[in-house]
């Protein structure tokens, strides 16, 4: 007797048609038991992007590049850089500065000229790595934009302490990478502290906000100036990072000093597109150099106080 199947009449085509489907759906459950466990850790590959090459690492994130300007820029000022020497190399190069900013792909980029990346060091501290770009024209080639590394070293002193070519960085700023410090240092004796980077201040609700020192190359005048730039950003509880601007600079030169000193208010109003603003006060302390009675004098000192607030970046200056 042919067997009989729920739903299926006993007659000869009707028969046939069930069994094909009763063998049909065996297969389907066997193949179905048998592939699920691979599926599983596959599609797992494919949702973290591990498949195939790709990579598990976040996007990086689009550079943020901001119209804002501190007055003083190599690009735009006309500085041209005919060569390096052995004091400098080319770290990167574009046609323009556009270019260049597209293809270094820094978090932030301003001034025309001036570029951040902040990454994580192996403290699991951020890092900051700042450039300047400048125009490069060697004779008879074409214009660049490019970023400089410093080659300089105790070791090799002689060699670019005798060559020009250093002089021409002379108040501008080349590459540094600054790790994360506990305190700001305390400046040489001539007025130079170096490139850092400290917390300021911290808020559990809000973020932190970071100060950077960028140490200028010094001055080739007869005063000598050492000076350095102070540049502020925040990161949110969110962990985006926030460009807030420069404030003025600190350092001394032969006829007095600049001492510059931050504090952070929290402040959640409307008035201000982040929730902080950044109080800035300047001293300055001037005496006499020159070779009458008045050298004599006690020097002027001065006090100055600005803001970083409202639409950030923002800047300390009108």
């Amino acid at each position: 007797m042919l067997p009989h199947f729920v739903g299926c009449d006993n007659s000869n085509l009707i028969l046939e048609k069930c069994l094909a489907e009763r063998l049909t759906n065996q297969l389907n459950s066997r193949i179905a038991k048998t592939m699920k466990p691979k599926l599983i850790p596959c599609l797992a590959l494919v949702l973290s992007g591990g498949l195939f090459g790709c990579s598990t690492n976040p996007p990086v994130a689009e550079t943020k590049v901001f119209d804002y300007s501190i007055g003083e820029s190599p690009v735009t000022d006309g500085l041209l850089l005919t060569g390096l020497g052995k004091s400098f190399s080319i770290y990167a190069a574009a046609d323009s500065w556009p270019a260049l900013v597209q293809k270094v792909k820094p978090t932030f980029a301003w001034n025309g000229c001036d570029m951040m990346s902040v990454e994580t060091d192996k403290r699991g501290q951020p890092q900051f790595i700042l450039d300047e770009a400048y125009i490069y024209q060697p004779t008879n080639q074409p214009r660049q934009c490019i970023l400089v590394k410093d080659e300089r070293t105790k070791e090799n002193y002689e060699v670019w302490q005798h060559e020009d070519w250093w002089r021409q960085f002379s108040m501008c700023n080349v590459r540094a990478v600054v790790s994360l410090q506990d305190s700001k240092p305390v400046s040489n004796d001539w007025g130079d502290y170096g490139n850092y980077a400290v917390v300021i201040a911290a808020n559990q609700r809000y973020g932190i906000v970071y100060e950077i020192g960028w140490q200028e190359e010094m001055s080739t005048g007869n005063a000598h100036p050492e000076y350095g730039r102070r540049i502020y950003v925040f990161k949110d509880n969110t962990n985006r990072w926030h460009f807030l601007g420069e404030g003025p600079g600190e350092g001394a030169e032969r006829g007095g000093w600049d001492i510059v000193k931050s504090q952070v208010v929290w402040d959640d109003s409307k008035t201000n597109e982040l929730p902080l603003q950044i109080k800035l006060r300047r001293e300055s302390t001037d005496y006499a150099t020159g070779y009458d009675d008045d050298t004599n004098r006690p020097p002027d000192v001065t006090t100055n106080d600005f803001v970083l607030a409202g639409k950030f970046p923002a800047r300390w200056f009108p």
